[in-house]
This record gives C-alpha cells, structure tokens and sequence, in this order.
C-alpha cells in the first residue's frame, strides 16, 4: 500500500492510520527529511497516538521523496535558537517510544538513512531498505555529539568491531553492506518496497500481538543491560553543542568546507583505572 501523503495536519510529518496500520511519514524532502526540532515533537506525537490505539498493529516509519529517510538533525537550524519553538528532549522521546511501543515498529527506507536517521532505521523493530539507500553516521565529523544508548545499540546490532568503525569513521555503506553486517532485514528494488512492507504486515497481522509485545519487551532489556553504565557518559560532555568546535563543524559541512582543526575541543580529563 505506502503511505498516505496528505493525510494529516501537521506542518513536518504525514500521519495516517488505515486497517490496523499506523503510517508515519517524515515530510521535508527538500532536506532528505533532515529533522529540526518541531519533526521531533510531531514524530513523538503521532507515535504516541499510535502506541496508545489497541487497534493499531504495526507502525511503518518512512520518509517523503525517493532519496532520503532521513538524514539526521538539519544542521542549518542553530539547536539553541531552536529551542523555544519545541518542548526539548524531543529526540529521547520519539525513540524511547518506538523502542517501547507494543506495536512492531517497520522503517521503510528509500535513500539516505544518515545520522541519527540510521539510528532511528536500526531502532526500529525491522528495516526494510532498496537497493539505492545508504547508512552511516557523521556525529564526529559535524560536532553533533551522540546519545550514549544510540551508540552502545548499535554494538548490539552488529558487533562491537563494525559498531565503531560506523560510528568513529564516519562512512557511508550500501544497502546490501547494511544487510550483511546485519543493519537491515530485508533488500529490494526501489518499485518493490510497498509490495515487501505489505508482506511483513501481513505476517505481523497473523501472529500474537500480546506475544509479540513480550518479545519487544525482552528483546530491549537486552538493548538497555548497559543503560546505566552508558548513561553517565552524557556527564562529561553536556554543553558541547555551544562550544566553538560544534559551530565550526556544523558551518564546514553547510558551506562544503574543510574545518578549522584549530577549533577542536580538546580531551575530556576521565580517570583511567
């Protein structure tokens, strides 16, 4: 089927929900779906809808455009000048909610699934990608610091070795390197996408629901076993957004420029031993 463009008021997503389905649609495709502050309010809205309606059954979550799922936070919006428009820690929030929403979450991904875009693609339940979408992260290279949990996740989804060569190196992988290093479930030609979510729908739709929430529920005790030797993490590091090494990384990557090196924070004093 696909999703329904059009079908909601809300100004950076689509949301509707149709026979059992709740379809959530990330709605700037002039950015990749690049998502600022109000995306985030609105995705965590609408997922809370969908999580809260015991005749949802599944939550498929794509972007508009052939091109991008998403591409992580937009880099033209200053996070700080942003954050009387939306009520803060937005991004915790619409992730916490995918993560703990009783209804399988599906990612639809045609494109660029960038940043915390790949995030949000492999914390998701299952990932659906074509054969034109590409994944990575780019947080050390446009001083866009990590939450810890996001970090340590991925090592649970493909190891620790390929987790940090993802996330230290800051490279882009094809879909088919996403499906063999386990980022993905499934690989398809961009016309078949629709076809092959609704197959999994199908599947979903003709298994326990209640079951399938105790799974989810014991698949994320596994994911947060480490919650809190990670969260602490977050401590040394709280106001790097406004530190001049954070604005030179993000204006070197809007003006396709090298950065100044001389800009760099230095190493945060952690006791080692």
């Amino acid at each position: 089927m696909g999703p329904i463009i059009g079908s909601s008021s809300y100004s950076d997503v689509v949301y509707q929900k149709e026979d059992g389905v709740a379809w959530l649609t990330l709605n700037r495709p002039e950015t990749y779906n690049a998502k600022r502050g109000i995306t985030m309010d609105e995705m965590a809205d609408t997922l809370m809808d969908a999580a809260g309606d015991p005749g949802i059954r599944v939550v498929v979550i794509s972007g508009a455009g052939p091109n991008g799922f998403c591409t992580g936070n937009d880099q033209s919006y200053d996070p700080e000048l942003e954050k009387s428009d939306y009520r803060g820690e937005a991004e915790v929030r619409y992730s916490q909610v995918v993560q703990q929403m009783p209804q399988p979450v599906i990612a639809a991904v045609d494109g660029y699934a960038i940043g915390s875009g790949n995030i949000l693609a492999y914390t998701c339940d299952f990932t659906i990608a074509t054969t034109r979408s590409r994944f990575g992260q780019t947080g050390p290279r446009v001083g866009s610091p990590a939450n810890g949990h996001g970090v340590a996740m991925l090592a649970a989804r493909v190891g620790q070795k390929r987790a940090r060569e993802i996330w230290m190196l800051c490279r882009q992988y094809t879909a088919q390197q996403a499906y063999d290093m386990g980022l993905v479930n499934t690989v398809v030609a961009p016309d078949q996408l629709w076809a092959e979510v609704d197959r999994w729908i199908a599947d979903i739709k003709n298994v326990s629901p209640v079951i399938l929430q105790m799974q989810k529920m014991s698949f994320n005790r596994h994911d947060h076993f480490q919650e809190p030797e990670v969260a602490p993490i977050q401590q040394y590091m709280p106001d790097y957004q406004t530190t001049e090494e954070a604005k030179e990384r993000r204006m070197a990557f809007i003006e396709r420029r090298p950065i100044d090196p001389s800009k760099n924070v230095p190493y945060v004093k952690i006791p080692i031993g």
